[in-house]
């Protein structure tokens, strides 16, 4: 595993996603800096993919891994409209390989068209095609219908990496970059969540015009909000001045957190703030990929696993100090389906250990920090009496008119771009609130495609787990069993923060297809030991 891991080029890739970070605030602080170094990563890019398409397909992806929203860098067209780097890489990298096949077009090389996932995929997309058309019908904004929709995009992106991620280095390199891109956005949190603690008292409810907690919740986690819909959606970016004027008395990092999507400031209780992003949606999958390897070894060894542990242990932290329920759920509902895959002594063995570990925690926390305690036993509690908070009442709110709206079109859907309308609490958007994305995912796509469609979604998940779970290679199983145990926090997570429609939730989905298909070739030698 150690070589497997490589921790010195993981650590390397982490500064320099670190690095972009970095360049990312000072971009935002001079506009002119950003459009300048949009072109210069688009253009390296470019020549890069051109040399050889894995470079750009890396690329894409360890953008998806450490971007959130995709804003990172944004080019600002006139005033009009401001184009992120997510887009514009996807969209290069996806044409160059078009162009590519176009070329020199051998059926055998369009590796996607003979895996098993292609017919669902296929059904699928029959009916994202099908909501498109229901919207333009039912007389819904095209404006609308195009920002519901584009998530859904990133799905074409299965065909290159299908090419790309075909044998058991190309997995290796994977992993590798997901680790680092995760290890990137944990340190983030971190740095964001303790800085404004140490630093930024005055930012404290009633304190320079700050927001408190009960005024953010509502767009913390999930919907419209944290979770980008639109291509061009960020006019706080729209810009080409030397610096960014910014009138507001928050720190400059706040509004770098807030414009460009990687997450979101709010305070807590006592001194505390907490930072949470989309993006640690990838520091679940991390802790959850790494847990899953350890415990799934025949022998339990520390020493030889000490990398791999402190990741994982950095990355659940970082999941713990976003206090986003949706990820917690996913991360326990992963855990469960971890045990049911290991042997029921082990897996005895681990439900005991965990609740000890937990049970010392929740003393520790007790006694020591009660204020923190409090906290999240009030968050905990939220997800069982959601009308005690009101981010949580909001998503109560949202239930009936979204299954009144389900019962106009429940086979097909209404199609993309369908609002609803539903009496929001939260402080910020206090009345009546119409929207055409909520937090509610699985009833957000019924509406867009209908039962029929979400039908598709999960037969296309389905067989995902079904050709995972046929792996014959038992160290190469345990690798499947890693992935799968991520779509499953997904899946839940999916529950009130739509990921299945977005980027980052449809990236590591498409991964975990595009590795099933590559170790289904592998033939008796397991990727875990392959030589540095």
């Amino acid at each position: 595993m150690p070589n497997f891991l490589q921790p010195k080029l993981i650590l390397k890739i982490t500064a320099v996603c670190i690095l972009f970070y970095i360049l990312s605030f000072l971009a935002y602080l001079f506009p002119i800096l950003n459009s300048i170094i949009f072109w210069v990563i688009i253009i390296g890019t470019f020549a890069l993919a051109i040399k050889k398409l894995e470079y750009g397909v890396f690329i894409v992806l360890t953008e998806l891994f450490i971007g959130a929203k995709g804003y990172l860098f944004s080019f600002d067209f006139g005033g009009r409209f401001v184009l992120s780097i997510r887009i514009a890489l996807f969209a290069m990298v996806f044409l160059i390989w078009l162009i590519k096949k176009a070329k020199t077009f051998e059926a055998g090389k369009y590796n996607f068209l003979y895996s098993k996932f292609f017919i669902p995929f296929s059904v699928l997309t029959i009916f994202i095609l099908i909501g498109f058309s229901t919207g333009l019908v039912n007389g819904n904004y095209a404006k609308n219908i195009f920002f519901d929709a584009n998530g859904y995009f990133y799905l074409a992106f299965i065909f290159p990496i299908f090419d790309i991620i075909h044998n058991k280095l190309k997995v290796r390199k994977l992993i590798q970059y997901l680790v680092a891109g995760s290890i990137a956005i944990s340190i983030l949190t971190f740095y964001v969540s303790i800085g404004f603690t140490i630093m930024h008292q005055e930012a404290r409810p009633g304190m320079a015009g700050a927001k408190s907690t009960e005024q953010t919740l509502e767009s913390e986690e999930a919907g419209e909000f944290m979770i980008s819909h639109s291509i061009f959606a960020k006019e706080e970016l729209l810009s080409r001045a030397f610096f960014r004027n910014l009138d507001t008395p928050k720190p400059y990092i706040y509004r770098w957190t807030q414009d460009t999507g990687m997450g979101e400031i709010s305070y807590l209780t006592g001194p505390f703030f907490r930072f949470f992003s989309a993006g640690q949606l990838y520091s679940a999958l991390a802790f959850i990929f790494l847990l899953a390897k350890f415990l799934q070894n025949k022998k339990i060894e520390l020493k030889n696993n000490i990398f791999q542990l402190i990741v994982a242990a950095f990355c659940g932290s970082a999941v713990i100090t976003g206090f986003s329920r949706s990820l917690w759920i996913g991360v326990v509902f992963a855990l469960i389906f971890l045990l049911f895959n290991i042997s029921k002594k082990r897996a005895l063995k681990i439900a005991l250990y965990g609740i000890g570990i937990i049970s010392i925690i929740i003393i520790i926390f007790g006694t020591l920090l009660p204020q923190v305690y409090d906290l999240v036993g009030n968050r905990v509690g939220s997800i069982f009496q959601p009308k005690t908070e009101a981010a949580a009442s909001n998503r109560y709110n949202v239930l009936t008119p979204a299954f009144e709206k389900i019962k106009q079109h429940p086979i097909l859907g209404s199609g993309f771009g369908t609002t609803i309308e539903y009496t929001s609490v939260a402080f910020e958007k206090y009345g009546t609130v119409r929207v055409f994305s909520f937090e509610w995912a699985y009833l957000d796509t019924i509406i867009e495609i209908g039962i029929l469609g979400l039908l598709a979604y999960i037969w296309f998940l389905y067989s995902i787990f079904k050709d995972g779970y046929k792996t014959k290679e038992p160290e190469n199983k345990k690798l499947v069993i890693c992935f799968l145990a991520g779509i499953v926090l997904i899946l839940f997570t999916n529950i009130t923060t739509p990921f299945l429609n977005h980027p980052l939730g449809i990236g590591f989905v498409l991964i975990t297809a595009a590795t099933i298909f590559a170790l289904e070739k592998i033939k008796g030698q397991t990727i875990l030991n392959l030589k540095s």
